[in-house]
C-alpha cells in the first residue's frame, strides 16, 4: 500500500515537472515574456525574421522626460547638430532639463549636455574678449598721451580688484582677462557635473563644484566633514556658473601657470588650445595628473578640440522652450 502511494506521488511530481518544462518551451517559441517588467520601463514589440519564420520579441524602451523631449526637438528644429560643426546658434539654456540623468542612451545624454554648454561657453568668452579689447583701447590712449576718462579709470580699478591684481596695471590685467578655450570649459563642466546629472547642478546650476563660505547661498555636500562650513556655491543660471568659473580660472593664484602658458602662446602667435592649457590644471583637483588625463580623455573621445574657435551664427533663432530659456544679461 505504501509503495503504491509512493509511486503515485512520484508520477504526479514527474508529470508536473514535465508540464512546466513543456509550458516554458512553448512560451519561449511563442515569444511569451514570462518575466516581470521593471518599474519605470515599458516594452514595444518588434518582428525579427529568421529562416523565413517570424519570431516576435519584446524590446525594453525607457521613457524620456518631457523636458528632454522638448529640448531635443527644439535643437532639431533649428538645425543644431554637433556632428556638423559650423556656426553655433545663440541659444542660452537656463538649466539642465529634468530627466537628463535618466536617459538610457549615454551618447544622447552627452550630446544634449554639450549642445547646452557650447553657446554658454562661447558667450562667456565673447564677454571676456569685449572686456579685453576695451582694456587695450584704454592702454593705447595712455601710450599715445591721450587723456583717459574718469569713467574708464574707475572701470580699470574695479577690474584690478575683481581679478586680484595688485601691481602691473593694465599689462597684468590683460594676462588675466583672456579667453578660456571652449574645449576646456566643456571638458571641465562634464567632469565636474557628471555630464549635467550631479545633485549640485540639478539643485543650484553648479557646474564646476566651486566652494563658498559665509553668507553665500549654496548646497551642503553630503560627505562634508564635521566642523567644515563650506558649501557648493549655487547660481541662478548655468550662464552665471560659467562666468564664475571663468573668473576663478583667471584670478585664483592656483591657476597662475595656466595664465602664464596662455600668455606665452598669445605672444608667440600660437593657437590657444584647451588641450595644452589642461596640462596646467594639476591643482584644480586632488587627483593631480590623473585629473588632467581625465580631461584629455573627455576631449579626445568626444571630439571637443574641434569646438575651439567657432563663431556664432548671424541672425536670431526661435526661442527655446520657455521653462528652460535664459534671458541674456
Amino acid at each position: 500500500m505504501t509503495s503504491a502511494k509512493t509511486n503515485s506521488y512520484r508520477n504526479v511530481a514527474l508529470a508536473s515537472i514535465f508540464g512546466a518544462v513543456v509550458f516554458l518551451y512553448i512560451g519561449l517559441f511563442a515569444g511569451i515574456d514570462l518575466s516581470p517588467t521593471p518599474e519605470g520601463f515599458e516594452t514595444e514589440t518588434v518582428e525579427v525574421t529568421a529562416d523565413e519564420a517570424v519570431i516576435k520579441k519584446k524590446k525594453t524602451v525607457y521613457r524620456r522626460g518631457p523636458e528632454v523631449i522638448a529640448l531635443s526637438q527644439y535643437f532639431k528644429s533649428i538645425g543644431y547638430h554637433l556632428n556638423e560643426v559650423g556656426e553655433i546658434p545663440r541659444v542660452y539654456i537656463k538649466r539642465v532639463p529634468e530627466g537628463l540623468g535618466e536617459l538610457a542612451s549615454v551618447e544622447e545624454r552627452k550630446q544634449l549636455f554639450l549642445k547646452i554648454m557650447l553657446p554658454l561657453a562661447m558667450r562667456v568668452n565673447e564677454e571676456i574678449t569685449a572686456r579685453r579689447e576695451r582694456l587695450m583701447a584704454i592702454q593705447a590712449k595712455g601710450i599715445s598721451g591721450t587723456p583717459v576718462s574718469q569713467a574708464d579709470q574707475q572701470w580699470v580699478n574695479q577690474l584690478m580688484k575683481r581679478y586680484r591684481v595688485t601691481d602691473g596695471g593694465i599689462n597684468a590685467l590683460l594676462e588675466r582677462i583672456d579667453v578660456i578655450p571652449t574645449s576646456l570649459i566643456l571638458a571641465q563642466s562634464a567632469e565636474e557635473s557628471g555630464w549635467g546629472t550631479s545633485r549640485f547642478v540639478r539643485k543650484g546650476n553648479a557646474l564646476f563644484g566651486q566652494w563658498a563660505w559665509g553668507d553665500d547661498e549654496g548646497i551642503v555636500p553630503k560627505d562634508r566633514e564635521d566642523g567644515k562650513t563650506h558649501v557648493i556655491k549655487a547660481f541662478g543660471s548655468l550662464m552665471d556658473s560659467v562666468r564664475a568659473y571663468a573668473r576663478n580660472i583667471n584670478s585664483h593664484p592656483a591657476y597662475q601657470e595656466l595664465r602664464e602658458r596662455r600668455a606665452t602662446l598669445r605672444a608667440e602667435g600660437k593657437f590657444i588650445s584647451g588641450w595644452e592649457l589642461a596640462e596646467t590644471l594639476t591643482k584644480y583637483s586632488e587627483r593631480g595628473e590623473e585629473y588632467v588625463d581625465s580631461l584629455h580623455a573627455i576631449m579626445s573621445v568626444n571630439g571637443l578640440n574641434e569646438l575651439d574657435g567657432l563663431d556664432f551664427a548671424a541672425g536670431d533663432v526661435p526661442p527655446p522652450p520657455k521653462v528652460l530659456a535664459a534671458l541674456e544679461e
